[in-house]
């Protein structure tokens, strides 16, 4: 099993451009058996992917080349024993488009204003990586209001 973590910034997106992607997304995921989770919010992705290595590295060579986005930086991959994301083929979590998770992401990745970057309860670095690019994300969001 495979993960990868990856950052990028959106182009202008509609609502119904953002869910075409994760029409398409879901399917490609679900044929490929691969699961993860994408944060969407004010105009910045952040992508967590896992998977076989094949599948996921080929999607993610896919991705880098998507016109819809730009300045895609890896930010953490390696190997897992399990998956983060096990019944989820895309959770989806967004500002734009509402929804109790994201609320509830918001939340748990903001309870410490601090660059908390011991996480020590969260051993995989590629997870790690992931959860800290969302809470500062939403930190720096935070503080522009």
């Amino acid at each position: 099993m495979y993960n990868l973590v990856y950052k990028s910034i959106a182009k202008t997106l509609s609502t119904s451009q953002i869910n075409e992607i994760l029409v398409k997304s879901r399917d490609f995921n679900s044929k490929h058996d691969i699961t993860g989770c994408l944060i969407y919010h004010e105009g910045v992705f952040i992508q967590y992917l896992e998977g076989g290595s094949k599948d996921v590295l080929y999607l993610f060579e896919r991705i880098k080349v998507d016109d819809r986005h730009y300045e895609v930086k890896l930010l953490s991959n390696g190997n897992i024993y399990s998956r983060e994301f096990d019944t989820w083929s895309m959770a989806f979590l967004s500002e734009e488009i509402p929804n109790e998770a994201f609320e509830y992401i918001k939340l748990m990745v903001s309870s410490n204003d601090g660059e908390d970057e011991d996480m020590s309860v969260i051993p995989n670095p590629t997870t790690k990586k992931f959860w800290l690019a969302v809470k500062n994300l939403v930190i720096r969001l935070k503080h522009k209001t």
